[in-house]
């Protein structure tokens, strides 16, 4: 049995059709999710429910049990040595969401920010490009230079695709 530290309340809306896609057992506590079942599904379970506290869509959060997609958090912390985390959020988030949506247009993933953490859903080969475009754009550089590093990245990954 895996115990979660999460809001049971944004689970229960999902609790049925979770047990049922992933045949396991979740039990609402007050302030965690205990979830049983054998040991890949828990996994996926706890991603899925991870994914889901971040307001991911549910429909993509199951996306999660296909082994072409992950789900990976980072915490800007680790990241960064300035001490005003507020400038750098603003950094990711851009003015009026901005550099956010475009981070996410490109990379064709899915990005959310709580508190000091940035949460991505996305392909598998996808994701790692992202985390390095966020690493660049936490430790200084121009949000140009970082969309400019994922259109490399992305044509370069399609021509890989392509056997080029």
């Amino acid at each position: 049995m895996l115990s979660i530290n999460i809001n049971p309340k944004k689970i229960l809306k999902y609790k049925k059709k979770l047990e049922n896609k992933l045949k396991i057992k979740i039990v609402l506590l007050k302030d965690s999710i205990k979830i049983n079942g054998d040991a890949e599904a828990e996994y996926f379970g706890e991603k899925i429910i991870t994914a889901i506290e971040y307001d991911f869509d549910f429909e993509n959060t199951l996306l999660l049990t296909d082994e072409n997609y992950m789900f990976e958090i980072i915490d800007i912390k680790d990241i960064s040595k300035r001490r005003n985390m507020e400038e750098v959020r603003s950094r990711i988030i851009g003015t009026q969401g901005r550099t956010l949506a475009l981070l996410q247009n490109i990379s064709n993933c899915e990005i959310k920010l709580r508190d000091n953490n940035v949460a991505i859903l996305g392909d598998v080969e996808d994701v790692p490009i992202v985390i390095d475009a966020l690493t660049k754009l936490i430790k200084g550089s121009k949000q140009s230079n970082v969309y400019q590093f994922l259109e490399r990245r992305r044509k370069e990954s399609k021509l890989l695709d392509k056997g080029l």
